[in-house]
Order: structure tokens, then sequence, then C-alpha cells
């Protein structure tokens, strides 16, 4: 069994967020069930703020704080998969299918994010399903429970719903394709173009 687990930021000593470890908590119970499962965490960072550092003042990847959380909790490290490139959800869902999904030759993964992250991460990971695999893939999707104060709770879904929306509209009906979808990740999306002016479009609003 695959368990895909979405990074969502790390507190000021790089650790997980409260709400992400209950993330990795569930991939934890799911992982004890069997003795042939893999939890693959994603995420390297968000461009909301600096990356932590650790003592020699090296990058902390939040797939690489998640992985150590697993690690303490008992998860063996070679049934732990990090991917580090991915800096939104839409990059979480890209690099998802095109480095693991679709080289492991998957049939069925499962999808664990927080409640208030879970109506875009099935936006966007069913339409790279459609895009990449002719929907051929079964995703199962496993929500979290929030563990945020209620006010920052609500600007989260604010900005879920609003992130949500901008993807339906500017590329869920406009690239259909995988290489319509490429070109306009690596050319257009803030993060990953390379004239990069942060901030300044939608894509770099995405939220965890």
């Amino acid at each position: 069994m695959y368990i895909f687990v979405l990074a969502g930021g790390m507190n000021n000593i790089n650790e997980p967020n409260i709400f992400v470890k209950k993330r990795l908590d569930k991939s934890i119970e799911m992982y004890n069930l069997t003795s042939n499962n893999i939890i693959i965490v994603l995420g390297g960072g968000t461009y909301h703020k600096s990356p932590g550092l650790d003592s020699n003042n090296y990058v902390i990847h939040e797939s690489t704080s998640c992985a150590n959380y697993l690690i303490s909790k008992g998860v063996s490290p070679n049934k732990i998969i990090r991917e580090w490139a991915s800096y939104d959800t839409i990059a979480n869902g890209y690099f998802a299918f095109l480095n693991y999904i679709v080289p492991l030759k998957m049939s069925k993964c499962y999808i664990i994010t927080s409640q208030f992250h879970m109506n875009r991460t099935q936006t966007i990971f069913n339409y790279f399903n459609k895009l990449v695999m002719n929907s051929s893939i079964d995703l199962k999707y496993i929500e979290t429970e929030n563990v945020i104060e209620k006010d920052i709770l609500k600007v989260r879904m604010d900005r879920e719903r609003e992130s949500d929306n901008n993807f339906k509209e500017n590329i869920l009906t406009r690239t259909n394709t995988l290489e319509k979808f490429s070109l306009w990740f690596y050319t257009e999306h803030n993060a990953y173009k390379s004239n990069i002016s942060y901030y300044s479009d939608y894509s770099l609003k995405d939220t965890y």
C-alpha cells in the first residue's frame, strides 16, 4: 500500500506543524496494518517564508522534518520516501504522479491531508489522474482533523477556496494535456518559472 502524506509547514524548531503531525499519525496507523506499506511524504517547503536551517545552515525540507517524525515513531527509514521539489499543492500532485505513481506503476494509493485542505487536494490530484493516467488510478482520500485556532482556520479555509477556484478556472479548464500543463508549470507558475516574481500571481498564494 502506498500512502502519500502532504506536508504543511514546520514550527520554530523545525518539527512538522501540529496539524501535519495529525496527517503523519494517520499514515503511521495505516502503515502498521501490513508489512508492505510505503509512506511518501510530499513537500520541499513554501515560498511564504524562509526555509528552516540545521546547525550547519543547510536547508531542512519539510519532507525531511516529516520523515524524522515518522522515524521517531518507529517507521522504518526504508519504508519512507521523501519528495523535496514541491513548494505548493499543485506541485505536490504533479511530482507525485511523475516521480512515483507512474514509475512505480501504482494502481491504488492513499492521499492524506487535513480537512481544510482536502477539497483542493482532491481537485488537483483528480486532475492529474485524468491528465496523466486517464483516471485509471484508484485514489483514496483520507482527511485528518484541522487542529488550528478558529480565526486562523477561517483564513486558511478562505484562501483554500480562492486557490481551488483559481485552479479550476485557470488550469483545469485550459491545460488539458500533460504537455500544456508542463509548459505552464515551468514558464508561468511563479515558483518554477525562470523569472521569479514572488507573490505576483495566484500560484504563489497557494496554501497548504
